[in-house]
């Protein structure tokens, strides 16, 4: 397919421009920017929304963006280029490299190849500290899971590692490598690899939900989210749009074989095709188009979209939220940068959206924008009356205005998250998601079935049961219930938090794993009890404390 011209480029992102606005009223975001670029660089870029919504300042497609996990392709360059150079080999385990570490054997024993594609059975990471190697050390007694065979686990802590070795390898810091090997020679002058204090006037002001307590509603408050400095290898890059767009110029160069570039033809060979079994999850709801295959490669999802090749990456900080999207069928890729807290999906719808109509552009059809509004209507399969554990009864109704909750007499709205979870601004439900199960809904502790449906048991709370929380803003609090006779952690949001319930199985006494496929490599591990409570925990080595709210 030839690749597409710039004006049905621009006539595509036009299109999508609505929804940049629209995304301010149905996520929790002030602003951002919409890009579009080939292989000469940037095509247009469409600011939309508030830079400061308090002081109405308008968004600019100047500022700087948080790029997050984006970042990681940088990463895999840097290593890349070691690899190339012969100073690093991708079957070369890491333990060895950096003894300082101390790492345990399942981690010592990860080889290069498998950090770079999330293979290596390590868990996402704590974040509880601000230095990589620091946060290694503290890490060091984490026991991977098994390898054989492969699956793909994203891993923030296998990245640092990677890391550290770049920098035993070479004696530099990897923001210096990155900034001399990489954004100098793409062309991403205004981009900086590593985020500090003197950067801040420079970025766009992130936000976040103003109540990180309980899970964000249509209409509750945003507020400027915490900023701190950072220059991990998993997260440590801030470009502008125009910065984007020459990365994803050198992307469509080096996929079409055009040497003499930044990023060689053998590099993105190399990136896009040692790919592990699956990659991350991918948001495709109606106005997108489905990814037929999406597998992780070397710092890159590659993707098959409407038979076209693609490499994607979304990228979530604490009050920001990018994605990445590059069609190199097409020769065209778009990026979506906002402020939004990194566990919001806007980024990646918007992306997907303006890439749909690039498509759209490409193939001479047309193709409807996806539907921001979230409220469910008529024909809801969820509607009915359901009864709580006490006997109460919570009506669903959805209407042509979208679906109503009457619950102990008070009503309130209901709506979709993008996950396939629910919220409502309820007062008496505002703490959990609400959660659809075969009999009825869930509301953290709570149950609500169907009248004359078996009731679940019940049973004496757990220690463990409660509110806790940690200082790190990426992944504050959450609240473990008792439900039925199991345990579930319910976090309300946060970037590195799970967006489901997920359920606690206690592997050893008050060691918990956090999931229940028998392989995952999180851990809850309980701390003492006082006067029948848990008092703190610690999740994967960060420490959390029980607070004193429900």
């Amino acid at each position: 397919m030839s690749p597409l011209a710039r004006g049905a480029a621009r006539a595509a992102l036009a299109r999508v421009a609505p929804l940049g606005e629209a995304s301010t009223r149905h996520f929790p975001l002030a602003g951002g920017v919409l890009a579009v670029a080939d292989r000469d660089g940037l095509v247009e870029a469409l600011p939309f929304g508030h830079d400061d919504p308090a002081r109405a300042v308008a968004m600019s497609a100047a500022r700087l963006f948080e790029i997050g996990s984006i970042s990681k392709l940088f990463t895999s360059l840097v290593v890349d280029r070691l690899v190339e150079s012969g100073e690093l080999a991708h079957e070369d385990a890491v333990g060895d490299l950096l003894p300082w570490a101390g790492l345990s054997p399942s981690m010592a024993r990860a080889r290069v190849v498998e950090l770079l594609t999330h293979t290596a059975g390590l868990p996402l990471g704590s974040d509880g500290l601000a230095d990589d190697a620091g946060e290694l050390w503290a890490s060091r007694e984490t026991v991977a899971a098994d390898v054989d065979p492969p699956r793909f686990h994203y891993s923030n802590l296998g990245y640092l590692v990677l890391g550290e070795v770049a920098r035993a390898l070479t004696g530099r810091r990897l923001p210096e490598l990155v900034a001399d090997w990489l954004l100098g020679p793409l062309g991403m002058g205004g981009a900086v690899a590593e985020i500090a204090w003197a950067d801040r006037s420079a970025l766009a002001t992130g936000h976040w939900p103003a109540r990180p307590d309980r899970p964000w509603v249509p209409g509750d408050a945003i507020a400027p989210a915490t900023y701190f400095e950072t220059d991990s290898a998993a997260g440590n890059v801030a470009a502008s749009a125009a910065d984007m767009a020459a990365l994803v110029a050198a992307l469509v160069r080096a996929a079409a074989g055009e040497t003499g570039g930044a990023i060689s033809p053998s590099t993105f060979a190399r990136v896009t095709t040692t790919l592990a079994p699956t990659g991350e999850a991918t948001h495709t709801p109606a106005g997108t188009l489905p990814v037929e295959e999406s597998r992780y490669g070397l710092g890159l999802n590659v993707e098959r979209v409407a038979g076209h090749l693609c490499v994607t990456h979304g990228g979530g900080m604490v009050g920001h939220s990018t994605f990445l999207l590059v069609d190199c069928t097409l020769g065209v890729g778009v990026v979506a940068l906002t402020t939004a807290n990194g566990d919001t999906l806007a980024s990646h719808l918007l992306a997907r959206a303006a890439h749909a109509q690039l498509v759209a552009e490409a193939t001479g059809t047309a193709i409807a924008l996806p539907d921001l509004d979230p409220a469910p209507r008529g024909g809801f399969a969820g509607a009915g009356a359901f009864l709580d554990d006490a006997g109460e009864t919570l009506d669903l109704v959805a209407g042509p205005e979208g679906a109503r909750v009457a619950y102990r007499g008070r009503e309130g709205a209901l709506f979709a998250t993008p996950t396939g979870r629910f919220v409502t601004d309820h007062p008496d439900l505002r703490a959990f998601h609400l959660d659809r199960g075969d009999d009825g809904w869930t509301h953290g502790p709570s149950t609500f079935t169907r009248p004359g449906a078996p009731r679940p048991a019940t049973g004496t709370t757990p220690a463990l049961v409660g509110h806790y929380r940690s200082y790190s803003p990426w992944y504050p609090e959450f609240r473990v219930v008792a439900r039925a006779g199991r345990l579930f952690l319910n976090a309300p949001g946060g970037v590195e938090a799970p967006d489901e319930e997920l359920p606690l199985v206690e592997v050893a006494p008050g060691t918990y794993r956090v999931g229940e496929d028998p392989w995952l490599p999180e851990r809850l591990v309980a701390g003492p009890v006082r006067g029948g409570e848990v008092v703190a925990l610690v999740r994967d080595g960060l420490r959390y404390s029980r607070v004193f709210s429900a």
